[in-house]
């Protein structure tokens, strides 16, 4: 019954994921001059759409050394590439899920799976989610404060939305800080907060997760404590990601390239896709799917003359969307595969 639940989820998932694409892209061809393709796919520098490519794997990269530094610090497990598969599987999962709500237990998930203990997979996961979200958050915070005549004089529209995935990045952020330095306190916070909300009838269910919370919270403190002693891979993780970061939020600097064009720097462009990033970061669609087109229209729409903003829309939402999520789709399955004919090899040793 269970399984039949979670595959009719998956579908629906998978087909709302479809439709939502298919809106983003009937959106997106309005601004689309068709009359004019055959002339902009030869004016397109393919070095640029190269370069593009570039950045994209090499975020990918980044992403699988950071996470096999982190599983080396905390548990070693000797599999081949256990980085890269992880890495191409969180992408995927963060790509097809709303809030990437799939990404992290389906990475715990394949960690135990290689024969790490749970509790240990769980602190590399969060160990990995953390950093990320420390290096972004400090990341766009800097570039926004720095540049906030850009933002008032060309995007004042956008910046509630930069505001509000700053303020929410921040949040957890200090949540962490907090569990980390008083776990106790945290703990008696939400034996409150679940003693009231439960008396809510639809929230009654908290009551029984109580005890699940207060471990986890154990847990969370405990692992992230440990990784922050260690400051050289500490050091090195957050060195890593900010390098990762900026590979990925250069792709529109390559795009606008990618066009011919001149006259805007990449730091210039660099920075308004940090504000794309955060703007759109609460948005709850699967891989912000939508969300991302609609900001590129608005945030880049005087670094691109008018006839070009679609394919130039086009053109980022094919790196930062389609290209991973092919990409990274395709290892998950393949990884998915090797897991269980791996499987079927054990049952068959030990029958």
């Amino acid at each position: 019954m269970k399984k039949n639940l979670s595959k009719t989820k998956s579908l629906l998932q998978y087909i709302f994921l479809i439709l939502l694409a298919g809106l983003t892209i009937y959106l997106v061809s309005k601004n689309l001059d068709i009359t004019m393709l055959k002339s902009v796919i030869k004016m397109v520098d393919k070095k640029f759409i190269l370069l593009g490519i570039v950045s994209v794997v090499f975020y990918i990269m980044l992403e699988a050394i950071v996470l096999r530094i982190i599983i080396d610090s905390i548990y070693k497990v000797k599999v081949r590439f256990l980085g890269f598969k992880l890495a191409s599987m969180g992408f995927y999962y963060n790509l097809v899920t709303p809030f990437a709500s799939g990404s992290q237990p389906m990475q715990v998930y394949i960690l135990n799976k290689f024969k790490m203990p749970l509790g240990k997979a769980t602190a590399v996961v969060t160990n990995k989610s953390i950093i990320y979200q420390l290096v972004v958050t400090l990341y766009c915070t800097v570039l926004a404060i720095t540049n906030m005549g850009i933002l008032k004089k060309q995007m004042p529209v956008i910046i509630p939305f930069i505001y509000l995935g700053i303020a929410i990045n921040m949040f957890t952020l200090v949540i962490v800080a907090l569990i980390v330095l008083n776990p106790v306190k945290i703990k008696k916070f939400s034996k409150f907060f679940i003693k009231h909300a439960s008396k809510v009838k639809v929230l009654r269910f908290l009551e029984n997760k109580l005890n699940n919370i207060e471990h986890f919270i154990d847990e969370y403190s405990e692992s992230i404590g440990m990784f922050a002693k260690n400051k050289k891979i500490l050091a090195t993780t957050i060195l890593i990601t900010v390098i990762q970061l900026s590979a990925y939020f250069s792709i529109s600097f390559w795009v606008y390239k990618a066009f011919n064009l001149d006259g805007y720097s990449y730091l210039y462009l660099l920075t308004l896709q940090t504000f794309l990033y955060m703007a759109i970061s609460p948005i709850p669609t699967p891989g912000n799917i939508g969300a991302n087109e609609i900001a590129f229209l608005t945030i880049f729409k005087s670094v691109f003359p008018k006839p070009l903003m679609g394919y130039a829309v086009f053109l980022y939402g094919g790196f930062v969307y389609y290209l991973i999520l092919i990409g990274s789709g395709i290892l998950t399955v393949i990884t998915h595969y090797r897991m269980k004919h791996l499987k079927n090899e054990n049952k068959q040793l030990i029958s």
